[in-house]
């Protein structure tokens, strides 16, 4: 049974307020009330438990929603206090955190509960009528049967061990059809976003962010998306090596390589027979990919782990934008977490990934631009609508050449964000084993670069509330059992 929490929000913020929560602890107790009173009242009755609170508000209520925040601090409601606020500025988020957040999140008010989750969405409607600019466009319900099958995903051992097959997929949580569109503002956290810079990509995010707060109730994996300002910093190797740990611990672990035109994924992770994107074509079926063609498309790198692209003909790469969207949609209750490799041109199949991810990890590695770049992807994800809370500098090759503290610092610096993580350099033996397919063998090995990588694998996936099933590090290795004699004696003594 897990944390209590209890929400205390507008009508229409619910879903956002109750999503943020499930993503905190999967097993939460959630508690609605209308104002800082009832939420004294029920305090009352749950003296021995440890409460979570969160207030969410909008436009011209972020003054009371200040207040509230205050009061409850004063009062001792609760040991965390999130605040989520819609159509804000930086003051308003500082404001907040003055009065006692423990978090603030600033959230679009364009896709931020446009539907209560566990309501059902009529076709043509839409629940929010605060001009939120968000029309039905008529798709059709989420299928039933584009649910991949179970055979994607192996048991990790035999069906007599003791880790089985890991957490089995639960009920469907569903795809709202709600396209928000024409009505994003620009700005999130003080960036300032140009008229026409990235505006299509804006409505691809848009469209998924308000598909993924819609999706409140059963089975809902998280997505991790990795990108970078600039080539060559090892995006894939980490993704590689982060979903490699993911199906270690019993994991059903998805990888997504949207790098379409020149991906490397497959080398990296060793598959045998490369199958192209090409497949998830939305062209029949009234513009929905079907089963089928999920299956056709997946490469079962392992136990646990399956890969789905990059294309065979990468000229094709902006057409799959929404094929993109609708896999991620079905992987998100068929999978227990979700890993999505990008390239340095941000398409609408990025745009997709990125504006719906959990979590965003913005990696750089060596070179005099590194701060640089880093701030314009932190940025860009930013404008798609991720704030900075969900969002990770990761350092890859710490110790490699011209990859020292001050290189580290500067990447750092430039990326600006409070949650960092660090990668060592593994030098001509990582390089070896990829090159193989051998990246398996590599985490389970006692270097730098596997501790670290073992070490932020396991921070992630508890942060995401993935429920892992065994140890990430290695087996020990036992010392041998018979000691040896040499068949000599000492020189000149004759004893042993």
């Amino acid at each position: 049974m897990g944390r209590i929490w209890v929400i205390c929000c507008e009508e229409g913020l619910y879903g956002t307020a109750r999503q943020e929560v499930l993503k905190r602890d999967g097993d939460a107790r959630i508690a609605r009330v209308a104002s800082v009173e009832e939420m004294m009242s029920l305090r009352a009755l749950c003296e021995s438990e440890r409460v979570g609170i969160v207030v969410a508000g909008r436009g011209a209520s972020l003054d009371r929603t200040a207040r509230d925040v205050a009061r409850i601090r004063q009062q001792g409601l609760g040991d965390d206090v999130l605040a989520i606020l819609t159509g804000c500025g930086p003051g308003s988020v500082a404001r907040m955190l003055r009065a006692g957040a423990n978090e603030v999140i600033a959230a679009e008010g364009e896709w931020a509960g446009c539907a209560l989750p566990d309501q059902p969405l009529a076709l043509g409607t839409c629940m929010e009528d605060d001009g939120c600019g968000c029309t039905v466009d008529g798709a059709p319900p989420f299928r039933d049967d584009l649910v991949p099958l179970e055979e994607l995903w192996p048991p990790l051992d035999e069906p007599d061990d003791e880790v089985g097959a890991g957490p089995s997929a639960l009920e469907r949580t569903g795809d709202c059809g709600i396209s928000c569109k024409g009505s994003v503002r620009t700005g999130r956290d003080g960036v300032d976003m140009p008229a026409a810079d990235a505006h299509e990509l804006k409505e691809v995010a848009a469209r998924a962010g308000a598909n993924s707060a819609m999706s409140g109730g059963g089975h809902r994996a998280p997505l991790v998306a990795v990108v970078s300002g600039r080539g060559g910093v090892g995006k894939t190797t980490v993704v590689a090596g982060l979903a490699t740990c993911a199906a270690r611990v019993g994991l059903r672990s998805a990888v997504l390589d949207l790098d379409l035109m020149c991906g490397d994924m497959p080398a990296v992770l060793g598959v045998d027979a490369f199958k192209g994107l090409e497949g998830l074509m939305a062209h029949e079926n009234g513009g929905s990919i079907a089963e089928c063609d999920i299956e056709a498309t997946a490469m079962r790198v392992g136990p646990g782990l399956t890969l789905w692209g990059p294309l065979a003909e990468g000229e094709r790469a902006e057409l799959f934008g929404d094929s993109v969207e609708q896999l991620i949609d079905v992987l998100r209750s068929a999978a227990d977490v979700i890993f999505a490799d990008t390239s340095c041109f941000w398409g609408d199949a990025v745009a997709v990934a990125v504006g719906a991810c959990d979590r965003c990890l913005v990696v750089g590695g060596a070179g005099e631009t590194s701060g640089a770049s880093a701030a314009r992807a932190v940025a860009l994800a930013m404008r798609l609508g991720v704030p900075a809370t969900r969002m990770t500098s990761v350092f890859n090759g710490v110790g490699g050449c011209g990859s020292g503290e001050e290189e580290a610092l500067r990447f750092e610096m430039g990326a600006s964000l409070r949650s960092r993580a660090r990668i060592s350099d593994g030098g001509d033996r990582v390089s070896g084993l990829l090159s193989f397919g051998k990246l398996d063998a590599l985490i389970a090995e006692d270097c730098a670069f596997s501790r670290d990588m073992r070490s932020f694998a396991g921070e992630l996936l508890s942060e995401l509330g993935c429920r892992m099933v065994g140890s990430l590090e290695p087996a020990p290795q036992n010392a041998p059992a018979t000691k040896f004699r040499l068949p000599w004696g000492k020189r000149g003594s004759g004893e042993r």
